[in-house]
């Protein structure tokens, strides 16, 4: 895709810490705050910034990568080779840094910062960039469990009681599973539920999810390794519920493997796990060629990466509801002069073009590093 041309001539790092109104807690471990990296970049040409969000964690628990990797990368290499570098489409930013191997959290923060730019510079939406067609996209809750079984049983019931979602994710591990399935749909027999087990579960657990088979669920979740295509694909080959994978797609040719499996039916991409928006757009109508519907998961974003990932949403294949971690159900507080909109489980993206203005007050006040890389 051609685009005006973008020469970088400033770029800049910075890592906030957002406050969680409540400790999140997964298969992989628990966040008590959410620690993000931003990149911004400066256009010569356009006198324009450009803002993107990495949205990694602070340690290797999710992928390998993480928070203070990342910035290393963006600080010695990736931002200072960039400098002065003339970028007329999307293809010479993704060949700019074609020779790094995985790293796709730093990526996908530049990658970001460019559409940003080329959004302002063409006074377009992102999701008529990215070719979406879709104004209201779905959303739903994506709740985190308790400290046992019983806190999980009564953590899941106060989020679906107090934000009456019109469907929800709840997460599991290994003694956090079936028995919490069973009391959430005792209580909620109709509600769409989905479950996540983040790859906390092993081949020895398959008896597990031919329990969690008998629920109606929506889905189950990368319930084994993230790198195991081939149990996953054993496991749905069991199971009538469909297998979404998560962590274990990240990149193009491991979808492609997943899908010459049969390791899944659904797939959850998360742009930053796969290195970015455009390939998020690829991954897309890769599923869709091969009749895998597909929904943008996500990672806790401050609101600026919520904003990102609902315009990705936008796009055809994007079925199933889109974990927008909006900040009313997440953070106690945001870096977004305003909160994103939500209503009966959907956002109305048209609503959403004008809300990409950060609050500087915020973003200064949760900033705990800023370094600048210039001209060299």
């Amino acid at each position: 895709m051609v685009m005006e041309k973008i020469v970088i001539n400033k770029a800049e790092i910075y890592k906030i810490k957002l406050p969680l109104q409540k400790p999140f807690r997964t298969g992989f471990g628990e966040l008590k705050d959410r620690e993000i990296v931003f990149v911004k970049l400066y256009d010569k040409i356009s006198g324009l910034w450009g803002l993107g969000e990495t949205a990694n964690l602070e340690l290797p628990i999710y992928e390998p990568e993480f928070n203070d990797g990342s910035i290393l990368l963006l600080k010695n290499y990736l931002l200072p080779n960039l400098i002065g570098k003339v970028l007329g489409s999307i293809e010479d930013l993704e060949l700019f840094y074609s020779n790094i191997r995985g790293n796709n959290f730093a990526k996908v923060g530049i990658e970001a910062a460019y559409w940003h730019l080329v959004s302002q510079i063409k006074n377009k939406p992102l999701r008529k960039l990215w070719g979406g067609i879709k104004n209201l996209i779905p959303v739903g809750i994506s709740i985190g469990m308790g400290t046992d079984l019983k806190d999980s049983i009564s953590r899941v019931v106060n989020y679906i009681d107090t934000f009456k979602p019109e469907r929800a994710k709840i997460k599991i591990k290994p003694g956090i599973d079936v028995k919490l399935i069973e009391a959430i749909r005792n209580q909620y027999s109709n509600l769409p539920l989905t479950v996540d087990a983040n790859a906390s579960f092993s081949p020895i657990d398959e008896k597990i999810f031919l329990k969690l088979d008998n629920y109606n669920l929506t889905m189950i979740e990368q319930p084994y390794a993230f790198n195991d295509l081939v149990n996953h694909s054993i496991l749905q080959k069991k199971i009538k519920t469909p297998i979404c994978l998560d962590e274990s797609i990240n990149s193009l040719a491991v979808a492609e493997q997943a899908i010459a499996l049969e390791s899944c039916k659904i797939i959850n991409i998360k742009p930053q796990r796969i290195g970015g928006y455009w390939t998020a757009k690829k991954l897309s109508e890769l599923a869709e060629r091969n009749n895998i519907k597909v929904w943008c998961g996500g990672m806790i974003e401050s609101g600026w990466g919520q904003l990102f990932n609902s315009h990705i949403a936008s796009l055809p294949n994007f079925v199933y509801e889109n974990d927008i971690c909006l900040t009313k159900w997440y953070l106690a507080d945001d870096i977004l002069e305003k909160e994103i909109p939500e209503k009966d489980g959907y956002i109305d993206l048209e609503k959403t073009d004008n809300l990409f203005v950060i609050n500087k007050t915020k973003f200064k006040k949760y900033q705990t590093l800023n370094i600048e890389i210039n001209n060299r």
